[in-house]
């Protein structure tokens, strides 16, 4: 099968400043009897970390930037900005455990934000980090179920995991709430192919086809329901069909264990050479 890919929303970015690269110097803090920031100075300190860390970060100053970002949580320890800053620069600096670390600490910390969760679920899977991911896509669903592209990735986590079964309920449950995503019916027959449902598979990739009939993806994984059914012609037929509308699906079969069995066979040695 193609590759399930994370496509569910747009992650929000750090907004980098335009502005030229200026120099970081102690802001002018004033502060109450007991020495903590009054709320407008707090608020200038916070801009001014903030700017000068995306500026930072523009050139590549990786570690400066982290240190402004940890000095930002310092003083506003609910700043979104400054942890996903933080997490990014571990990532940059090659830092993957610490980055996720930071996701640890904002999520704890505050367990009701979404947008916690929503970056802890896209970096731990990224990173391999499977069973993290699936507790973050939990808690998300904890906080918003009524959102499908929560039972979307909870269910393509699954998948990658092998749990079919429960993926399988993960995508019926986003179907349900919206019947209209073509790539969630495809993910379903992938779904249902792996668990030997064949019939089932066909009406299910049959549907992401009437849906979207141009998505060479839908078209491919017809192929690889095909294939493992022991279908070769069909298995050919519809890869040919795929590889016309995108090349790059060419390569990809290659080494999709979908058609394993037509590894040897010369008509799909020759169609993917």
């Amino acid at each position: 099968m193609k590759t399930l890919i994370f496509l569910l929303v747009a992650l929000p970015v750090i907004a980098f400043s335009r502005t030229t690269v200026f120099q970081v110097i102690p802001c002018l803090r004033i502060t109450n009897n007991a020495g903590v920031l009054y709320p407008a100075a707090q608020e200038d300190s916070v801009k001014m970390y903030l700017d000068s860390a995306n500026s930072m970060r523009q050139q590549g100053r990786f570690e400066d930037a982290l240190h402004l970002y940890q000095k930002v949580i310092e003083i506003q320890p609910n700043n979104d900005q400054a942890y996903i800053g933080c997490m990014g620069m571990n990532f940059e600096l090659g830092r993957v455990e610490e980055g996720l670390k930071v996701l640890d600490q904002w999520t704890e910390q505050y367990p009701d934000n979404p947008q916690a969760w929503l970056y802890k679920a896209f970096a731990a899977a990224e990173t391999g980090h499977s069973e993290t991911s699936l507790i973050a896509f939990d808690n998300l669903i904890r906080l918003k179920p009524e959102d499908a592209g929560y039972q979307i990735g909870r269910g393509q986590i699954l998948y990658e995991l092998k749990r079919f079964d429960e993926a399988l309920e993960a995508f019926d449950k986003a179907l349900d709430m919206d019947p209209s995503r073509a790539d969630v019916w495809g993910m379903k027959a992938s779904t249902l192919a792996k668990l030997g449902r064949f019939d089932e598979a066909f009406v299910s990739i049959g549907k992401a086809i009437e849906i979207s009939p141009d998505d060479p993806s839908n078209i491919y994984n017809r192929a690889c329901i095909y294939s493992l059914k022991g279908e070769k012609a069909n298995a050919i037929a519809d890869l040919k069909r795929a590889i016309e509308m995108q090349s790059s699906f060419r390569e990809y079969a290659q080494t999709d264990e979908d058609f394993k069995s037509l590894y040897d066979d010369d008509d799909f040695k020759n169609l993917t050479k």
